[in-house]
């Protein structure tokens, strides 16, 4: 996903643009989209895997639909992820009981086996000790005992990792972190935990590498250094996450924004604040390492003002540096597409690409704009993760 820095000039120093914008005419408008009641389910679940391949979880399960069953399934999922254990125990509780219109069990059974109530489902079961383990009414043997009745796979891996962290435990999270990220997740906190166990046996350089691919992803509000020390903090090695703290500041490969977070990180560590200085001054000290840096400051400065389309083929834009061009470029369609959701749809008038910008995470994704010429089956049985779990774990998004 693309960035640019957010040194915007003031705006009396400012150029005057001509936009490049001219509304777009009604025939070219995607089908649905501006309909009274809102985009259609289809549309709405494929926005929702878009937020979830961003890591945006919450907002995913704002965006969702909850008509069928697998609706809910995959709404639970998204509980899980977000660390939303009420409102996943809540949505579980109603898919066990299946007494709901949306969440009736429609599995089709043998003649001589109509009576019979249908099995529970190996995954919804594991998403349920998950949930009450971040409840704090669990625990992680549960979990486990759960996962061996799930079909391997990356999610699976994912999750178990997700909670294995949550209750400290470094040394069962951390292969499945691997094993997701393997499997093509792409939840940066699996990078964290990762980077955290690489730490912990003292190997900072390529801890640091790992947390630095997390920053680059990283949202504006999102601190993978600091994640990667309270990781290291919750699981009982505070002295590695001081030193990877302090590791950081010093590394002159990394961004000057890279190592201001290491260095906030390294303060809410306890790191000794002559060593934080010691190391700074030999970063400071790297005169011609700060104007390369500097140029490639000043050259992103002129690449975030430039209006030439970007649309096609892009994977988004993060940062406030990102509205000038959205507001120079693109063409709001509606100021909030989805109740409660803050969020505005945008559309490229040269290629009829929509964007879904979201306001206060300052993130601008692609979304698709109709409906799917195929909708993956979901696993009747509930064996595995539902089909919207691949899009985080490296899956294409339907057309």
């Amino acid at each position: 996903m693309s960035q640019h820095p957010a040194d915007v000039p003031p705006e009396e120093e400012r150029q005057p643009v001509r936009s490049l914008v001219v509304p777009p005419r009604a025939d070219v408008v995607p089908p649905g989209l501006l309909r009274a009641g809102g985009p259609p389910p289809e549309v709405l679940r494929q926005w929702s895997d878009a937020l979830a391949a961003a890591g945006l979880y919450t907002e995913a399960l704002e965006v969702h639909p909850a008509i069928e069953r697998v609706d809910v399934v995959r709404q639970a999922e998204l509980a899980v992820l977000a660390g939303i254990h009420t409102t996943a125990l809540d949505l579980l509780g109603e898919l066990a009981a299946a007494k709901t219109e949306r969440t009736r069990r429609t599995v089709a059974v043998l003649k001589k086996d109509q009576d019979r109530a249908p099995a529970p489902s190996p995954w919804l079961e594991l998403l349920a000790r998950v949930a009450e383990l971040l409840a704090g009414t669990g625990d992680l043997d549960t979990v486990r005992t759960a996962a061996q009745r799930v079909q391997p796979s990356a999610g699976l891996d994912w999750i178990v990792a997700l909670a294995a962290v949550s209750v400290g435990d470094l040394e069962a999270a951390a292969p499945r972190a691997r094993a997701a990220r393997d499997g093509g997740c792409r939840d940066l906190r699996m990078l964290t935990v990762a980077a955290a166990d690489l730490a912990r046996v003292g190997d900072y350089a390529q801890a640091l590498r790992l947390t630095g691919q997390a920053q680059r992803i990283a949202l504006p509000d999102e601190d993978p250094a600091a994640l990667t020390v309270h990781v290291l903090q919750r699981c009982g090695f505070p002295q590695q996450a001081r030193a990877l703290a302090v590791a950081g500041v010093g590394d002159a490969t990394l961004a000057p924004s890279f190592r201001t977070d290491w260095k906030a990180a390294a303060s809410g560590a306890g790191a000794s604040s002559l060593g934080v200085l010691g190391q700074r001054v030999k970063v400071h000290g790297r005169r011609a390492q700060r104007r390369v840096e500097r140029r490639t400051r000043e050259a992103d400065a002129i690449a975030g003002y430039d209006l030439t389309c970007r649309c096609y083929g892009s994977g988004g834009w993060i940062g406030s540096s990102r509205l000038f061009y959205l507001e120079h470029h693109l063409h709001e369609l509606l100021p909030a597409p989805v109740a409660g959701l803050d969020a505005r749809l945008m559309i490229c008038r040269a290629t009829n690409l929509v964007f879904l910008d979201l306001v206060a995470r300052e993130i601008t994704l692609p979304v698709p704009a109709g409906t799917p010429a195929e909708t993956p089956a979901p696993d009747a049985e509930e064996t595995s993760p539902t089909p919207g779990m691949g899009v985080s774990l490296g899956m294409a998004l339907p057309a």
